[in-house]
């Protein structure tokens, strides 16, 4: 029940770029993903974003199977193509029926939502009788899980869970108890959101997307988050199996938190009680004082209301000892990625872990006194780290990552 659950490997598609070298150099290099969008039309508003640009699936899937899937679900499916890759396995071919203790577990908030809307508006507009049958399969949220486990043959669990911007943390924690149970062999655990339309008008009606276009974690001026898309992968496994398959292993999920105290769908408790319960469960679980934490990968995006339950949180919990702890802030590089947020601060903090180096936040100023983020790389050495992901709907996770050494 208890035995160490490891991380094997990786795929990220994100807007700085694709693939586990191109996605940690381009955060090491402090660039940005943000561009005006290719992808949503809003006339003469020109959308800025951080957008998955020239996105060309085909080099990582082939040609085969791939218009029938949508863009959230070849987000993911290129993802887990990274993944297992990583591990080396190999597709199985035609004939065969693939692993039954191999499967996929994804985090995310809106899934295809622009699928559904499609089909939805093409119901209303053409008559049911006239929508495409074809379109059908991408009109629910756990599509991009079930197209991706079609595509590669993953017979396992398949689970989707939507958590708000907690979700591809909930689904790491998901997988690594599937795996203690023995129920798999191999979980692929993370999260995929898309740009759409119809998410980013409902933001901006919100009011709660930047009018600067520029996202500012944890600054004065801040005034909101910039919307972003991506995914990432991480294949879990057992460390006796990874041991057994001589995988190389940076990583395990040593402990999460979690906790709800939403007080309204669209904004934040200030109070941060659900944050600083989640934050001291996940330390508690794994038996550590908050000083043995090395480094803390922030889900802070400029949000006005967020950031600062964020702050209030990490003081109360941390105290004195906020001062001497570095925090990376990858959201002002790659974007608001939504249910897919956790999961690439998933992959920040073993990049920091496999380089002894935290990548720098884009772009930070005026950042309170007491909070170590830069605009520079920051050395990091310890065994422990932290990535959070704190939502305005109450979900509030921490999830704690342990180096393996040797």
């Amino acid at each position: 029940m208890n035995e160490p659950i490891v991380v094997s490997g990786a795929g990220v598609v994100s807007s700085v770029g694709a693939g586990w070298e191109e996605f940690g150099d381009a955060l090491f290099r402090g660039e940005t993903g943000l561009r005006t969008s290719g992808v949503i039309k809003l006339g003469d508003d020109e959308a800025q974003v951080f957008e998955v640009a020239d996105f060309t699936p085909q080099k990582w899937l082939g040609p085969k199977g791939v218009r029938a899937l949508d863009r959230s679900a070849r987000l993911l499916a290129v993802a887990a193509q990274m993944a297992l890759d990583a591990v080396g396995r190999v597709a199985p071919g035609d004939e065969e029926e693939g692993d039954p203790g191999l499967g996929l577990v994804c985090g995310t908030i809106f899934g295809s939502v622009h699928s559904i809307a499609s089909f939805d508006w093409s119901g209303l507009e053409d008559g049911v009788k006239y929508v495409n049958p074809m379109a059908f399969p991408n009109t629910v949220i756990n599509s991009p899980a079930g197209q991706s486990a079609i595509k590669h043959k993953l017979r396992g669990v398949n689970s989707t869970i939507s958590a708000g911007l907690a979700s591809s943390l909930y689904a790491i924690r998901y997988a690594a108890d599937f795996l203690r149970f023995g129920r798999a062999s191999m979980l692929l655990a993370g999260g995929v959101e898309e740009i759409a339309e119809e998410s980013y008008l409902g933001f901006r009606k919100n009011g709660l997307l930047s009018a600067s276009h520029r996202p500012q974690p944890f600054a004065e001026k801040r005034d909101g988050m910039v919307l972003g898309e991506g995914s990432a992968l991480f294949a879990l496994e057992t460390a006796d199996r990874a041991a057994d398959r001589g995988a190389n292993t940076v990583a395990e999920v040593a402990s999460f938190g979690s906790a709800h105290d939403a007080r309204s769908i669209d904004s934040y408790s200030l109070s941060a009680d659900g944050a600083v319960e989640a934050l001291r469960t996940a330390l508690h679980d794994a038996g550590i004082e908050p000083a043995a934490v090395s480094f803390i990968v922030s889900g802070a995006s400029g949000s006005r209301g967020g950031d600062h339950m964020e702050l209030e949180a990490l003081k109360r919990v941390f105290g004195p000892e906020l001062r001497s702890i570095p925090v990376c802030c990858p959201k002002a590089s790659v974007g608001e990625t939504l249910g897919a947020s956790g999961a690439l601060g998933t992959a920040v903090a073993l990049l920091a872990f496999e380089r002894d180096m935290l990548p720098p936040t884009v772009g930070a100023d005026s950042v309170p006194d007491g909070l170590l983020v830069s605009r520079d790389s920051q050395p990091v050495s310890g065994d422990w780290a932290l990535v959070t992901g704190f939502s305005c709907d109450g979900n509030n996770a921490a999830l704690l990552l342990r180096r393996r050494r040797g």
